[in-house]
């Protein structure tokens, strides 16, 4: 499309004198709700200033579509957020870009390929027998309880399991001194991706210096962890051919391929951990946070789990997670409403066209993903998982893009989804959910987390009854 428009003649929200909109931004751990307001008041293409910064937010599936398909070449993230990262551990998939990114790419998807992800699923059952426990014995109290703790622990658990062939096991220990250094490593990235300027390379203070020492543990560990999984596999070569992980898999791969780095191999199991742990718990969080007012949807979910996981709360085996259509539609909806992947970061490395709009190279853009997700669908408020299942275009989502989409799209996609749907048929097979909304707000925490959300369970043998409750909920 030719461009009839400059990024000045687009509307946007007006600001103050030096500052712009920069403290309507404040906190930044709601400036994507802030984001997302203005797109729906101004439109999918919105002009916003933070102080002499100009940037511009979109909020249309097909213009962010079209972007995405045009990576890694046409765009990467902001230079900004590479030098984050590249603070913390050596660069893996998540901030590499151009010819790097295409190596890397061909790493982490040979160790997240179909044929791994189905033996990985032992991990996956076994720790979500370990939260079925946890959650058992909190449906006992009948106290309310901090859903998010709990679902983090599994996904620490699974994701360690995977990524470095560790059983951290916080579920049933609940507590590991890794999984502390990680924590810190996790709110230091979100802290310094939202913060105004670096101040931590000119002085450090005491949360810097602690989240030092954090950085080093993560890292060491990491290489420990690898030096080990390589020795491993020397004394047993059956491994290059049948990883049990996820870091025998990239060894493997370094091993025929030749062209891997250690530094890459370490870039990349701290991806895996960054990306698997926080955005499994909290989508699986938010999941339990929409079908808690919805007892009906929580009794198609037990109606599907008895139908094709009989009397088992935890299914056996991959195949049989793959049958339950109507929880992946329940996770699908429940990312489309409360995506924890709200924006994306990235600039133009030439000057292009988007939409009508001249864009010059290093712009800064704000891809919504969450709002373009929302709008691909009639009562777009609703939640209603049907519209997964459904053949009628109008109230089927074109997509969400949670996952991204184009050259770059998550690798991890069908992993996530294993994890995600195994624990929640665990769950609305186990137990009757109930939710307490009063004090839940979204954060950006590196990923959009719901903090204080709280719920009770019941066992499902004392709790079910008929359900009465309205088909949709409101958001």
């Amino acid at each position: 499309m030719t461009a009839t428009r400059t990024i000045a003649d687009l509307p946007g929200p007006r600001g103050l004198p030096l500052l712009g909109n920069a403290v309507q931004l404040i906190p930044p751990s709601r400036a994507h709700l802030k984001a997302e307001l203005w797109a729906r008041r101004y439109g999918s293409m919105v002009r916003v200033h933070v102080g002499r910064r100009e940037m511009v937010g979109i909020a249309d599936a097909a213009t962010i579509n079209q972007i995405l398909r045009e990576r890694p070449e046409g765009y990467r993230r902001w230079a900004e957020q590479c030098s984050v990262l590249d603070e913390i551990a050596p660069t893996g998939l998540f901030g590499a870009e151009g010819t790097e990114w295409k190596t890397q790419r061909r790493l982490v998807i040979t160790a997240l390929n179909t044929n791994h992800i189905h033996r990985y699923y032992e991990a996956v059952r076994t720790c979500t027998e370990r939260l079925h426990a946890r959650l058992k014995v909190a449906a006992d109290s009948r106290t309310w309880l901090n859903i998010t703790e709990e679902l983090t622990s599994f996904t620490v658990d699974v994701t360690s399991w995977l990524a470095l062939g560790h059983d951290l096991n916080t579920l049933e220990r609940r507590d590991d001194e890794l999984q502390r250094h990680f924590r810190v490593v996790m709110q230091t990235i979100a802290r310094r991706l939202t913060a105004p300027f670096p101040y931590w390379r000119h002085f450090k203070l005491p949360v810097d210096r602690r989240a030092e020492r954090s950085i080093v543990a993560v890292n060491q560990a990491i290489r420990r962890f690898v030096l080990e999984a390589r020795e491993r596999m020397d004394q047993a070569p059956a491994l290059y051919e049948e990883p049990r992980n996820m870091l025998e898999a990239m060894i493997a791969a370094q091993a025929s391929d030749g062209t891997f780095t250690d530094d890459q191999i370490v870039g990349n199991v701290f991806t895996i951990l960054l990306a698997g742990e926080d955005t499994t718990a909290h989508t699986l969080a938010w999941t339990l946070s929409l079908i808690g007012p919805c007892p009906e949807i929580q009794q198609r979910l037990r109606e599907e789990t008895a139908r094709e996981l009989g009397d088992q709360a935890v299914a056996g085996d991959p195949q049989l997670v793959d049958r339950l259509r109507y929880s992946e539609a329940v996770v699908q909806e429940s990312m489309r409403l409360r995506g924890v992947s709200a924006m994306l970061a990235i600039e133009p490395a030439n000057d292009v066209t988007v939409g009508d709009v001249e864009v010059p190279a290093g712009t800064r853009l704000l891809l919504l993903l969450r709002q373009a997700g929302r709008e691909t669908a009639g009562r777009e408020d609703d939640f209603l998982p049907e519209r997964w299942l459904s053949d009628s275009d109008d109230t089927r989502p074109v997509k969400t893009l949670g996952f991204g989409a184009g050259p770059r799209f998550c690798p991890g996609r069908n992993l996530a989804l294993l994890e995600s749907k195994t624990a929640l048929s665990m769950i609305a097979s186990s137990f009757h959910v109930e939710v307490d909304r009063r004090r839940v707000q979204e954060a950006f925490e590196f990923a959009i987390v719901p903090r204080g959300l709280r719920v009770r369970l019941r066992e499902r043998a004392s709790a079910d009854q008929p359900a009465t409750s309205r088909v949709a909920a409101a958001i």
